[in-house]
């Protein structure tokens, strides 16, 4: 699991992860491009995130093992955005890889 989310090392480096306050107004203004929600998570925390996601479109991968995300990016989070368009769709891919479809694409393909 952990060399799926090596890639975030090289994006925190690059300075194109937000978190916290930062990542949701990024979303608003739609400078995340993806969002990665790990699995402590709490409940709000959660719907908050996928509300906001989902009301912008940008898409979520979730169940992410925090202390495997938290090791990676040196940082204590529980969830992450990526700035940078390019990371964000490569790191879509690899962890659809992992991870089959997101969250959001499941939801969307139900509806």
């Amino acid at each position: 699991m952990q060399s799926n989310l090596a890639f975030l090392g090289l994006i925190k480096r690059a300075n194109a992860i937000v978190s916290g306050d930062r990542m949701i107004e990024g979303i608003r203004k739609k400078n995340v491009y993806c969002v990665i929600l790990t699995n402590k998570a709490s409940k709000r925390t959660q719907k908050v995130i996928r509300n906001k996601c989902a009301f912008y479109n940008i898409p979520i991968i979730d169940s992410v093992d925090t202390d495997d995300l938290q090791s990676v990016i040196g940082e204590n989070v529980v969830a992450i955005g990526i700035s940078n368009y390019d990371m964000a769709q490569k790191v879509l891919k690899e962890m659809r890889l992992f991870y089959g479809e997101t969250d959001q694409k499941r939801k969307q393909e139900d509806n």
